[in-house]
């Protein structure tokens, strides 16, 4: 019969389920900043000299636990990846197309995993979220890292590991769980069929845990947004403030006739770029444009969008022709030919003398 022969082209991602990719996927690319602005509070609070960054990188791959959790189909885990990291390309990430490079590997590192191990269980999410996490370290290594050490590498690479195990792929499990069971989303429903009556303990606590820490994160990158986060379309702008007598919003084309160009080299404890020109104003110059009071001040704090800061003696920098701030895409970025890696500050959103 004529309706046995015409048949609807079967897709292999329904529309429902690319939405749905779509959806976590631009979610986790706007959230991106809000992870590194935690991973900036972790070294602020405990002091870790480098890294600190990893502690979080978790939370960068739970969107792809969460796709291919909800989506029991090889693919979606990549497909997420790529429009994860376009989406955060396009909110002004610092590493420009890079980004899109790391996100996509991770999104193929948690779908690999996945049809290995062919189990959609915690076991599974933790492996596939542990080396996913991972993979962004060595990624990066190829684009940033240059001479840094193996064993920083190595190691670097571990507290990603462990941190895709616990904020990816256990979190990512807990929230899988809580979705499909509460029906909120029905996409994995026919992978899970041999589920039936109450769920037993562990699943419960994996379940609640990851509320109480969904609301955890919900509550902070609402602070963040807020209070802290400086979005890339309101234009290159830094607060100069603090201790100083005009306190302003300093913009790089008012001080143009003022640039001078320092070749300088980027020596990181994890990062690596080798010398070449950096073109843009002295902070020597910035800052006395505020009047800094010299009798009261001493020091100051340069302080980024996504929460990083590090602090300055303020008689180095008022002496210092070879410490500049630099523009970069949307925002700023400290170059300082005198200082390591660390201090060559990405986002700068203020200078706060104190």
């Amino acid at each position: 019969m004529r309706h046995q022969l015409e048949k609807r082209p079967a897709y292999y991602f329904t529309t429902r389920e690319l939405v749905i990719i779509a959806l976590i996927s631009a979610l986790g690319g706007v959230l991106s900043t809000y992870v590194g602005y935690l991973g900036n509070l972790v070294n602020k609070l405990f002091g870790v000299p480098f890294g600190a960054g990893q502690f979080m990188a978790g939370l960068h791959v739970f969107w792809f636990i969460l796709v291919r959790g909800l989506i029991r189909k090889n693919g979606a885990g990549t497909a997420a990846g790529l429009l994860k990291g376009v989406v955060e390309m396009l909110a002004g990430s610092v590493h420009g197309v890079v980004i899109v490079i790391v996100s996509l590997v991770q999104g193929l590192a948690v779908d690999v995993v996945m049809a290995l191990l062919r189990r959609g269980n915690t076991c599974t999410f933790a492996v596939a979220g542990g080396l996913s996490s991972a993979t962004n370290v060595f990624v990066f290594q190829v684009f940033y890292l240059g001479q840094v050490p193996l064993e920083y590498i190595l190691l670097i690479a571990l507290l990603a590991l462990v941190s895709g195990i616990v904020f990816g792929g256990y979190f990512g499990a807990g929230v899988v769980d809580l979705v499909t069971r509460q029906g909120i989303i029905n996409v994995a429903a026919e992978n899970d069929k041999n589920r039936s009556g109450a769920d037993p303990p562990a699943v419960r606590l994996r379940v609640a845990a990851s509320i109480v820490f969904a609301l955890a994160l919900a509550g902070g990158a609402v602070y963040y947004y807020v209070a802290v986060h400086q979005p890339f379309w309101s234009g290159p702008v830094c607060r100069v403030e603090g201790k100083v007598d005009q306190p302003y919003d300093y913009r790089w084309t008012d001080f143009a006739d003022m640039e001078v160009t320092v070749n300088a080299e980027l020596k990181g404890q994890v990062t690596y770029q080798p010398a070449k020109d950096y073109t843009g104003v002295p902070l020597k110059d910035i800052l006395a444009s505020a009047k800094p009071r010299r009798e009261d001040a001493a020091q100051v704090k340069v302080i980024a969008s996504d929460g990083y800061e590090v602090v300055f003696d303020l008689n180095d920098v008022m002496v210092d022709d070879a410490l500049i701030l630099v523009p970069e895409g949307e925002s700023y970025r400290v170059v300082g030919a005198n200082y390591e890696g660390g201090y060559w500050v990405r986002k700068v959103s203020r200078l706060v003398v104190e």
